[in-house]
């Protein structure tokens, strides 16, 4: 007669999921409990067998859903500075010299702000020799963003630190247009390796959109 198998199911206390939940994605108790709620029985009763498991994928499922709400809608109302920026503070994020991380320096030819710049990937390699450094006749200068400088998002989006900004002649040769490029291996931002990378730039175009600085994500073969 073969063996009988007998499979002993382990029922492991609770914690107070809904407060968790509200206070790791900043919703509010009785919509986390509606969104519990509405998950089928099944589903429901795992959280018994393993909590900790539940609550992971749990609270991982709503915050990939939330912030992908609010960087779908963000709004930005921009007001005018009071007063323009002193030179402490130019200071501040572009000193006469820099120490740069020890990450790869290259030369940054006519138009970069400092005589080296660092890259941080293969595309911003190609993007400097292909872009910032083949079209110095109608490119005024150009500067990596410092690691200081980050854009204020909503928390569960996360602060964000552009990668280029560049002055250029228009096509008349004036006036100056500023522009803000973000470098990626690609353009299509479904195809990043991290879902919160393409969340931010949503956000960004919002943001720089609103300021009127022409914004957009660029790979190393870019043409303006």
């Amino acid at each position: 007669t073969p063996p009988v198998l007998i499979t002993m199911e382990t029922a492991y206390p609770v914690f107070d999921l809904v407060t968790r939940t509200a206070r790791e994605t900043m919703l509010t108790r009785p919509t986390v409990n509606a969104i519990f709620a509405k998950l089928k029985e099944d589903k429901r009763q795992a959280i018994f067998k393993s909590p900790e498991g539940f609550a992971g994928v749990f609270i991982g499922a709503i915050r990939e859903e939330t912030a992908q709400h609010v960087a779908e809608r963000l709004q930005f109302v921009i007001e005018p500075l009071q007063e323009s920026p002193d030179e402490a503070a130019l200071e501040l994020y572009f000193p006469k010299t820099d120490k740069f991380a020890q990450r790869e320096l290259i030369a940054s030819g006519k138009r970069g702000i400092y005589d080296k710049v660092q890259i941080d990937s293969e595309v911003e390699r190609s993007f400097v020799d292909h872009y910032l450094r083949a079209d110095e006749d109608n490119i005024l200068c150009y500067f990596k963003f410092p690691p200081k400088f980050r854009i204020q998002f909503p928390k569960i989006i996360g602060n964000y630190n552009p990668d280029w900004g560049v002055l250029r002649r228009g096509p008349e040769g004036d006036p100056v247009l500023e522009l803000v490029r973000e470098t990626k291996g690609t353009t299509d931002l479904g195809r990043l390796q991290f879902t919160n990378e393409a969340r931010k730039i949503r956000c960004a175009q919002h943001f720089f959109k609103a300021i009127g600085v022409s914004y957009r994500v660029v790979d190393g073969n870019v043409q303006q």
